[in-house]
């Protein structure tokens, strides 16, 4: 049978139907074919080399692909729980649709590599590399990314509440829709990560770095953000309920039109930041540095700027009711007065002097 296998292949036939269970292919090469229906249960694949191959409906459950070569190739809705990867390499590698759960890829280095809406359950990526991949829609529930290495990489809409995240590294990564409600961060490196739209509530997230991270839309309801080192980060929109930011270095960061009612932001560091028409009420900013900040329109009712630095800070238009300043230091800039008529002008509802009689 695997003989038939290879001949498909050397005349570009497509193979299919072929039940080719429990068959040796250690350090084969299978290039430029397609292979259609095909059973490859408990399979040896090792150190094989696997270029420009398309695979199609294909069960692999318990085959062995430790240390193989793969590039260029398509794995579509295969059956590959309980495979082994270990050690693999994967070049320009799509994997749709595929059943992984509890397969194993430690060590592996995947570069220019795409799994889509894959089952990964409990699946092993312990010290494996990705490099400019994607993990979109897989189902990652217990997913184990120990020590793994994610550079120029996206996950999207997964939910990682119970993956295996000790001593990950990521490097501009991309958690769109993740869900991480609930864990504890502080092991990881987060600096120039996009995480729009994440879930983040009660997360432990004290002491990472976030530097230049974008949390657009993010929900960070009553998460540890203390001591974060997130300068040029940016909160737009973001839920910041009831979270810890204190003696955070958050220099030109951006909140506007985020939530902060309750917030923390003790003793942080926040000059040149953003708050332009952002919820701020109820939030304290005691001892804060607040150098060129900007309350633009904000909502700081009834929050406390106790022993707050101020230079030029701009509450232009913001609403202070309740608000404590006491001990403050600096100065602030008030409303003006004419910006705030100009703000205000909308041709569409005043009309021209003349109209008028």
């Amino acid at each position: 049978m695997v003989e038939s296998l290879f001949e498909h292949l050397s005349h570009d036939w497509p193979y299919r139907d072929g039940v080719l269970d429990g068959q040796d292919l250690s350090g084969a090469t299978l290039a430029k074919g397609t292979v259609l229906k095909t059973s490859f249960r408990g399979s040896s694949f090792a150190g094989a080399q696997i270029r420009d191959m398309n695979f199609v409906d294909c069960d692999f459950t318990g085959a062995s692909f430790d240390g193989a070569q793969v590039a260029g190739s398509t794995f579509m809705n295969c059956i590959a729980g309980e495979t082994l990867w270990r050690e693999a390499q994967f070049e320009t590698v799509v994997l749709m649709a595929c059943a992984l759960d509890r397969a194993n890829f430690s060590g592996a280095q995947l570069a220019r590599s795409t799994l889509m809406r894959c089952g990964l359950a409990q699946a092993v990526f312990a010290q494996a590399g990705f490099e400019t991949c994607g993990l979109m829609e897989c189902g990652l529930d217990q997913i184990d990314l120990t020590q793994a290495s994610l550079r120029n990489t996206a996950i999207i809409k997964a939910d990682l509440r119970r993956a295996l995240l000790d001593g990950l590294a990521c490097d501009t990564i991309l958690l769109t829709d993740c869900d991480l409600t609930g864990r504890d961060l502080r092991s990881l490196t987060l600096a120039r990560a996009n995480l729009s739209k994440a879930i983040l509530n009660q997360a432990n997230l004290s002491g990472v770095d976030l530097s230049g991270a974008l949390l657009l839309e993010a929900s960070l309801v009553g998460a540890d953000l203390s001591r974060v080192v997130a300068p040029s980060a940016i909160f737009v929109k973001a839920d910041l309920r009831g979270a810890n930011l204190s003696q955070a270095s958050l220099s030109n960061a951006v909140f506007q039109e985020a939530v902060l009612a309750g917030a923390n932001f003790d003793g942080a560091q926040l000059d040149m930041s953003v708050f332009s028409s952002a919820d701020a009420r109820a939030v304290s900013f005691r001892r804060a540095r607040l150098d060129y900040a900007l309350f633009h329109h904000a909502d700081v009712t009834s929050s406390d700027f106790s022993g707050a630095r101020f230079l030029r800070t701009d509450f232009h238009c913001a609403t202070t009711e309740g608000a404590i300043f006491v001990g403050q230091s600096g100065s602030a800039l008030e409303t003006d007065m004419a910006r705030a008529v100009g703000e205000l002008y909308d041709p569409r509802v005043v009309k021209p002097f003349e109209l008028r009689r």
